[in-house]
């Protein structure tokens, strides 16, 4: 199905680029840091960037590409998805690729844990997790989630263990 989309000014920040700013603000102040202090931090870390680019990192005036994202989180001590998604699994957030989902379900997705949008259909359900599991988690990293359990509890209750655990929000 395709869909038309308004072709977004190049430097235009969407709402993974957003969150990602407020995120590093937010966590900066919260450790105590000065926008000079990080970036003295990052650049012992081989990734100098000012204290003014940190600034218009904050601000949404500079972006941030993913080895800046992962320097960032190294220096304030985060996981790098603690950066990309609001600081909440309450309510709905927007995914940039994806759209407005379940911050919850965003979190799932982000730590590897389950894929968005799984199907309701046993079989179909076991297929999208070996595959999602396949590709989003490393060799000798076992997955969050035992498929066959999963798909026995669809079978058996309609819901997946973490549905029957935890209130699922409303869509």
């Amino acid at each position: 199905m395709a869909t038309s989309r308004t072709p977004r000014r190049p430097n235009t920040l969407g709402p993974t680029g957003l969150q990602v700013a407020a995120n590093i603000r937010r966590i900066r102040q919260l450790r105590g840091l000065s926008t000079t202090e990080m970036a003295r931090r990052l650049t012992e870390r081989g990734r100098p960037i000012t204290a003014v680019a940190i600034t218009n990192v904050e601000h949404g005036r500079r972006r941030v590409d993913v080895d800046d994202l992962v320097a960032f989180a190294a220096v304030l001590d985060v996981s790098p998805s603690a950066l990309l998604l609001p600081p909440t699994a309450v309510g709905r957030v927007e995914v940039t690729g994806v759209g407005v989902v379940a911050a919850h379900d965003a979190w799932r997705w982000l730590d590897g844990q389950w894929p968005l949008g799984a199907p309701r259909d046993p079989e179909q359900l076991r297929r999208r997790l070996m595959d999602f599991f396949l590709m989003s988690r490393p060799e000798g990293i076992p997955p969050y989630h035992d498929v066959d359990r999963v798909v026995e509890w669809m079978r058996d209750f309609g819901e997946t263990p973490f549905e029957r655990d935890n209130e699922v929000p409303p869509e």
